[in-house]
């Protein structure tokens, strides 16, 4: 059975969930759509929303965005590309994912509930062992026959 996703549980507070679900995976390699940036932070006493600056970012600036101490997510929308990848569609369902040249889904909403979809097996199992090795309170593995018609976008 071929694997595509993760379902993950996280808990609910201020965290770097995005820097330890992503930990080892070369980010350089896709330009990162932003299509939802719930995210609280600190700096110097105050809380900011918005962790990423724009809707489109290099993997260097994803890693620098999610390298902070501490954020709160709330809804996240990330969507990964190759470079130079055209003809980008927009990705609602899992069929569009399919579809689509995207590489990378996640989905985080109500801030504890990840999804995350990913044509590169070695990526996922390498995610997987990520949660694992982070103590997160659930991780599933979804199959192609697991998902057909999830929603993949945050609301």
């Amino acid at each position: 059975m071929e694997m595509i996703g993760l379902d993950i549980r996280v808990e609910n507070c201020y965290n770097n969930y995005l820097y330890k679900i992503f930990n080892g995976i070369d980010l350089l390699k896709y330009v990162w759509e932003i299509h939802a940036d719930d995210i609280l932070y600190t700096v110097n006493g105050g809380i900011m929303q918005g962790l990423f600056r724009n809707g489109i970012l290099s993997g260097e600036e994803l890693f620098n965005c999610i390298s902070r101490d501490s954020y709160y997510m709330i809804f996240v929308d990330l969507k990964a590309y190759l470079p130079g990848s055209s003809s980008r569609i927009e990705i609602k369902t899992f069929e569009d994912f399919i579809k689509s040249n995207c590489e990378l889904v996640l989905i985080c909403t109500d801030t504890t509930y990840i999804e995350f979809y990913c044509k590169d097996e070695s990526v996922l199992d390498k995610v997987y062992n990520n949660c694992i090795d982070s103590h997160f309170e659930k991780i599933k593995y979804l199959s192609i026959e697991d998902v057909p018609g999830r929603n993949l976008v945050a609301w």
